[in-house]
Order: C-alpha cells, then sequence, then structure tokens
C-alpha cells in the first residue's frame, strides 16, 4: 500500500543498491575505540533493564528505567576517548540530538499517563459495557477501532495495560470469550501508523525530514481502517477455530482460574 498506492516512486529497482551499500561499509572500516566502548555501555544499560524487576530491584528498589538510562549516559560523559584528550560524549553532542523527536515520544507517554491517572481509561472501559446491545461483530469493530485511534496518541504498552483488565472485566458482563476482546485490542494497538508520537518508528521516519505530519495523517488513516478491517475479520472467523474457542460465551472455568 505505502510504495504502490499511497506514495509512487519513480523508480521501483535498484540495481547498483548491493555495491553501493558494500562501498559505503569499507568506508567505515574497522570498528574504532570509541565504538567499542559506546557499545559496551549500551549493551550494559540493556542488560540492567532486563534484569531490573527480578534483580536489581531487590538491591535498590526505587531504581527504574529512568535511573538506568541516565546513569549509563553519565558515564559516556566520563569515560575518556582514546586520545585522552576529549570524553566519549560531550556536550555539544548532546546538543544535536532531536530533542523535538524525543519531547514528541514524551508527550505520548504523558498523555497515556494522564488517561489513567485522570480515570478515563476505567471511564471508557464502563461505557463499553453498554455494548451488549450491538451485534457480536460490530462489537469487535468497534473496539477495535477504538483501541487502534487511541494508541495513536498513547504508548501502545500503557494502552494496553490499561485496557486488558477491563476488557476481562468487560467480557464477563457480555458473555464473551475474554480473548476475543483481549486479542482485538492487543493486535489494534499495534497498528498506529497516523502520529509520529503513536510509536518509535513512527517517529524515526518522520524524524528524516522528508515527510510532514499531514503526509503520515491522511495515507496513515487509510491504513488504519485497513488494519481494522483485518483485525476484525480475523478475530471474528479465525481466532475461534485457531484457539478452539466458542466466541460469545464467557467459559465459567475461568472465574474459578
Amino acid at each position: 500500500f505505502l510504495t504502490r498506492i499511497a506514495f509512487t516512486f519513480p523508480k521501483n529497482s535498484f540495481t547498483e543498491g548491493r555495491n553501493k551499500i558494500s562501498q559505503m561499509k569499507k568506508k567505515l572500516g574497522s570498528i574504532s575505540y570509541e565504538q567499542k566502548i559506546v557499545s559496551i555501555v549500551f549493551g550494559s544499560a540493556a542488560i540492567c533493564w532486563i534484569l531490573r524487576t527480578f534483580l536489581l530491584q531487590r538491591i535498590f528498589p526505587k531504581i527504574d528505567d529512568t535511573i538506568i538510562a541516565v546513569f549509563f549516559a553519565i558515564i559516556l560523559f566520563i569515560l575518556n576517548s582514546k586520545n585522552k584528550n576529549e570524553k566519549i560524549l560531550k556536550w555539544e553532542d548532546v546538543l544535536k540530538l532531536p530533542w523535538g523527536i524525543l519531547l514528541l515520544m514524551g508527550s505520548g507517554m504523558a498523555i497515556a499517563r494522564a488517561v489513567e491517572t485522570s480515570g478515563l481509561a476505567i471511564w471508557i472501559g464502563n461505557q463499553m459495557g453498554n455494548l451488549g446491545y450491538f451485534d457480536f461483530f460490530i462489537i469487535i469493530i468497534l473496539l477495535v477501532s477504538l483501541v487502534n485511534f487511541l494508541t495513536e496518541v498513547t504508548s501502545n504498552m500503557a494502552t494496553i495495560s490499561l485496557f486488558l483488565p477491563i476488557l476481562a472485566a468487560v467480557s464477563f458482563k457480555l458473555d464473551l470469550h475474554p480473548f476475543i476482546l483481549m486479542v482485538s485490542a492487543t493486535l489494534a494497538a499495534s497498528c498506529a501508523f497516523m502520529l509520529p508520537v503513536a510509536t518509535p518508528p513512527n517517529a524515526i521516519v518522520f524524524s528524516s525530514g522528508y515527510l510532514n505530519i499531514s503526509d503520515m495523517v491522511k495515507k496513515g488513516f487509510l491504513l488504519n481502517i485497513i488494519s481494522i478491517l483485518i483485525i476484525s475479520l480475523f478475530v471474528y472467523f479465525l481466532l475461534p477455530f485457531l484457539w478452539d474457542l466458542i466466541p460469545n460465551k464467557f467459559p465459567q472455568g475461568l472465574l474459578n482460574k
């Protein structure tokens, strides 16, 4: 859709692409001392992020992902480069960071937090209890559409962590299998194509400078509609077959579990 319909490209094949990439790799040369240091620091940060919940917090109960990130960033300001006359990371380098994109992503997380703390997510979940008046397929389409467009301005992880417990309770009210609504919401949260704040890959593409927000909104809206239809059809027709469940029947055994 993106390369054939939404945008048109005068040249669809690049025969010299492989040679060009090979030339660029040769120009890079071997990995430098500074690159090795940055790789080690970044790898250490990633390991700490992974081990935080079940190891580091036993030693440092208040530690979180932000503290880990700031700690290893400070290390880069402390470590010397190979010539010993300057640090690996200098403040002049920090000024060149794409702060606009970082603030854009941060605003999405802030909005997601506001949706949680203000009680908006709970209110939306309670309103979904009134969906019992609609047909089963219409319920799926409405849910997928709601999550799809909500995750355009909020973090997909935050949206799902808020909605899944609510959807489990709503499923009981509507006498629907909880997997139907929960899978619908989870898949829909991964289909945000309209705004840079929706997901980091969108922000990376937007930061290239080749696209305007209006470009992403116009083409992304159509992609959202396509994803809503595909997810709704998948959940309605294939999910019950693949998981051998009865969609419009809440499994009473789950209450005991």
